[in-house]
């Protein structure tokens, strides 16, 4: 038997022969009744019909509903069935009786249903299902303790000790994966303030840095500014000159020319003549 199968399998229903001991004080009609349908229900249980056996359990548990047996067998179906709630309200109830043969198997059957409903809940809460799996522990070493040589409970137990250890490491794990998320979240949060930041700051900082450059420097011209202001000043000179120095010789040609058709001739000195009419002294 493998460990999967060793670990599924269950104590087999009590039986009618642990019922018939049990009912020996009940009336005639009771026993009869009850054990009929104990002993129907385990057939059922046999050939893998769990729903018509576990109804035929309850109408057992009805009538006897104190017989720790009908209850052990009754959580048993509830199990093959799949209802682990169901299956663990009426173990429980099992496995307080005084019989150790019949505690030692509830609690086997216990320690396979909290295995079996923690695994389940490893995909959502690995929390729960460890915890799980701890009573399932705490259920194997009840029925060792009760049976030391019982090879299927040594071998579950070491089983789920496993088990636990490998849930604990994905919980680790877990707890990694998310520590490292939440760390990648902060830090893209982080980037994406500082690029809206700087986005912000960049047109402030060049109104400051305008603000606080230098009066002598904020208006200083460019070295490139400055050689071609030059040259237009010196251009402007050049020209300025060249326009006086124009400007004195057409001076000069207007005046010769003026001089020469405008300007006019020396007057003579007209003097009236004497009687005795000299000669001019000077031509004026």
């Amino acid at each position: 038997m493998n460990k999967f199968m060793r670990l599924m399998s269950l104590r087999p229903a009590a039986g009618g022969a642990a019922v018939f001991a049990m009912l020996l004080f009940s009336p005639a009609l009771v026993f009869a009744s009850v054990a009929g349908e104990v002993n129907k229900a385990n057939a059922l249980y046999r050939q893998g019909k769990f729903d018509d056996s576990i109804g035929l359990y309850q109408k057992a548990e009805d009538r006897d509903h104190k017989s720790p047996v009908i209850k052990y067998d009754l959580g048993t179906a509830l199990y093959k069935k799949g209802d682990y709630e169901g299956s663990l309200e009426y173990l429980q109830e099992a496995a307080a009786d005084k019989d150790i043969k019949l505690r030692s198997k509830a609690e086997y059957n216990l320690g396979n249903v909290l295995y079996k409903s923690g695994i389940q809940k490893e995909k959502t809460n690995v929390d729960a299902a460890i915890k799980s799996l701890q009573e399932a522990l705490a259920r194997y070493g009840q029925t060792l303790a009760d049976e030391p040589k019982d090879g299927d409970a040594l071998f579950n137990q070491d089983f789920v000790k496993k088990e636990i250890e490998r849930l604990k490491q994905k919980k680790q794990q877990q707890q990694r994966n998310q520590q490292q998320q939440q760390k990648q979240d902060q830090q893209r949060k982080d980037q994406k303030d500082q690029q809206s930041q700087g986005a912000k700051q960049k047109p402030q900082e060049s109104r400051q840095a305008q603000q606080s450059k230098p009066k002598d420097q904020k208006d200083k011209p460019s070295a490139s500014s400055e050689s071609q202001a030059q040259k237009q000043q010196n251009e402007k000179s050049r020209a300025e000159e060249g326009q006086k120095e124009f400007d004195r010789k057409e001076a000069q040609d207007q005046l010769e020319e003026y001089r020469e058709n405008e300007e006019p001739k020396k007057l003579l000195n007209y003097r009236p003549k004497k009687i005795d009419d000299r000669p001019v002294l000077k031509d004026w």
